[in-house]
């Protein structure tokens, strides 16, 4: 299961400002910090690759200071154990709470980005209290439901050529660059940005946290459904219609969290910021709609 998507020409991005926090379990956490204004949390997909395809967003949206973690085994996050203790979604929660402190902020605002945005509910999950707003991008779902459909979702959008492709991948990233035009409501757009899979930000170590800390999140759904259920600060949920994710997805976060506000943008994918000029024009504006 791969729920992130777009890895950027270059795995390496220099960022303003650099810092290293360590969580409980003395994993040393890279943090990157761009632009100026208000701090706004932003949360790569994944899980396994580091935030590096998130560049667009951040350099499109000024007046924004983006606080950005790599996440535990990705980027300049190291790890040098990866089992299923170190890849529990609560070590990723608390992660993110070490992070809440180092900046003393009284309240987050987190911004996810499929995986990420799962990572952001389950924060609030866990610490309602300490989330300003939840702004969800093309996430996956509070529940494990999402998962029976979602890999159907790409796989029905595949040609013959891309599924052979697919069929001798020997890694996670050559899976994703095989599997990449599901991810697209313009095949076009899909092909022309194909290139920008960057198998230096997928490692022999992606797939395997991939896999454990999907399995947790898995586990992990019924008490999260709880949890969310009496979460009463602000969502936004901006998605393309076409997003494999699903609407079905969609819609069961606002059954569960019933203040959730959603915004779709219409004939796009899972990366609006890709898809074309007007579903990227209209990603950011939403964007800005949402943190303002």
């Amino acid at each position: 299961m791969i729920l992130c998507v777009l890895i950027c020409p270059s795995a390496m991005v220099i960022a303003q400002q650099q810092y290293a926090i360590h969580s409980g379990d003395n994993v040393t956490l890279t943090v990157n910090e761009f632009g100026r204004g208000k701090p706004v949390i932003l949360l790569a997909g994944g899980p396994g690759f580091n935030a590096a395809y998130l560049e667009p967003v951040w350099k499109s949206l000024p007046g924004f200071r983006f606080i950005i973690p790599d996440q535990r085994g990705t980027g300049h996050s190291s790890i040098s154990r990866i089992d299923s203790v170190t890849m529990r979604i609560d070590q990723y929660v608390e992660d993110l709470d070490v992070l809440r402190k180092h900046l003393k902020l009284k309240k987050m605002v987190l911004t996810g980005h499929s995986w990420g945005g799962m990572l952001a509910l389950a924060y609030a999950a866990k610490y309602p209290g300490n989330v300003d707003r939840l702004l969800l991008l093309g996430s996956g779902g509070i529940s494990r439901d999402f998962f029976t459909y979602f890999n159907s979702n790409i796989k029905m959008r595949l040609r013959e050529e891309d599924l052979a492709e697919a069929k001798n991948a020997k890694n996670l990233a050559a899976n994703l660059s095989a599997i990449w035009p599901g991810y697209f409501f313009n095949r076009q757009s899909a092909i022309a940005t194909k290139k920008l899979v960057d198998t230096n930000l997928a490692d022999h170590n992606a797939g395997k946290i991939n896999n454990l800390t999907l399995l947790d999140y898995k586990r992990t759904g019924q008490s999260r459904v709880a949890s969310l259920s009496k979460f009463r600060g602000p969502v936004y949920i901006i998605q393309g219609r076409q997003d494999p994710v699903g609407e079905s997805t969609v819609y069961e976060t606002k059954r569960i969290i019933p203040q959730t506000k959603i915004f779709f943008i219409e004939k796009c994918g899972h990366l609006p910021w890709l898809e074309d000029d007007v579903s990227a024009a209209r990603f950011y504006e939403l964007i800005r709609i949402a943190l303002k």
